[in-house]
């Protein structure tokens, strides 16, 4: 081994060699190598020169220490000297395996606390994971709870659907029915409005058939006029009830039947006072006759023919509820 005391020119530039030597000469010395005792032993030098060339001589030394004649001194040293040599190698070695211990019992810590770590982060991750687990089982849960809901939601719906198929099609035979009857009652309104024709028409000519009279029956017939116009009022009045009512059956057509089987009767009840009015004027022309007027033969040309009163048919109920 050269000796590191060895003088150096300053303008001479630093070698990895000249770092080894400064490193193993503060070793022997006792001294922990460091890039400033470096550049202190050597004079000279740049850290970022010293640095690469110290962390070479580290990694090396491991390599260095197996062998023991890495640091022998020469065998023409005296004894003293040699035992000197050997005393500082037996130092640097403490001092190595003081060092390599101390980092082996670093890394040992380093090692259980980042055990210790990574058991806590895998107890961690195991709670987690069954926290996870619970909420993808709550999850899977709520899905099937979903998809019976579903299921039943999607069952009511074709329910409804079918319901609602069903009402539609009652409903379409509910207007098909209520437009039967509309017609029904149009007819029956018709068929009432030209009997009402007839009727006016008839009371019209006996009108004009008792006008031509009255100037030769003013005397004779003053009751019966008075009679006549009575029953010409009763009849408008009970013509205009039997209207009344038609209206009604026109606005309810329920009640259809039981309205026209009143005005049913309302006519007839109408025929019945005709006839009796016919049967007045028949007596009072009756009288005319016993006396011998000889206006007899007018008034019995005057006479309105006796009008049998033709039925009215009665609507045939419904056959749907309103």
């Amino acid at each position: 081994m050269q000796n590191a005391n060895l003088p150096a020119t300053r303008s001479r530039s630093i070698t990895q060699q000249d770092v080894w030597q400064a490193a193993d000469a503060l070793l022997l010395a006792g001294q922990r190598p460091t890039i400033e005792r470096i550049r202190l032993h050597l004079g000279r030098g740049s850290p970022n020169t010293v640095s690469p060339h110290l962390d070479a001589w580290f990694a090396g030394l491991g390599a260095r220490l197996q062998d023991p004649q890495a640091f022998a001194a020469p065998a023409s040293l005296p004894e003293p000297v040699n035992q000197a040599a050997r005393y500082l190698w037996d130092a640097a070695q403490a001092e190595a395996r003081a060092t390599v211990s101390a980092s082996y019992a670093a890394r040992e810590s380093e090692l259980a606390l980042a055990r210790a770590a990574v058991e806590a982060e895998q107890a961690a991750l195991a709670q987690e994971r069954a926290i996870l687990m619970a909420k993808l089982d709550a999850a899977d849960n709520a899905l099937a709870e979903l998809a019976r809901a579903r299921d039943e939601a999607s069952e009511r719906a074709a329910r409804a659907e079918a319901q609602l198929v069903a009402q539609q099609a009652e409903n379409d035979a509910v207007r098909a029915a209520l437009g039967r009857a509309q017609e029904e009652k149009d007819a029956l309104l018709r068929d009432t409005a030209s009997q009402r024709a007839a009727w006016d028409k008839e009371r019209e000519t006996m009108a004009d058939r008792f006008g031509a009279n009255e100037r030769r029956m003013a005397l004779e017939l003053d009751g019966a006029r008075v009679a006549l116009r009575e029953g010409q009022r009763q009849m408008d009045n009970e013509r205009k009830a039997a209207q009344q009512k038609l209206a009604d059956a026109a606005q309810a057509a329920g009640r259809q039947a039981e309205e026209l089987a009143k005005v049913g009767n309302a006519v007839a009840v109408l025929d019945e006072r005709v006839r009796q009015q016919d049967g007045l004027l028949a007596e009072y022309r009756q009288q005319l006759e016993n006396r011998g007027e000889p206006d007899a033969d007018i008034a019995r040309a005057a006479r309105p023919p006796i009008r049998k009163a033709r039925p009215i048919r009665p609507a045939r109920p419904p056959r749907f509820k309103v």
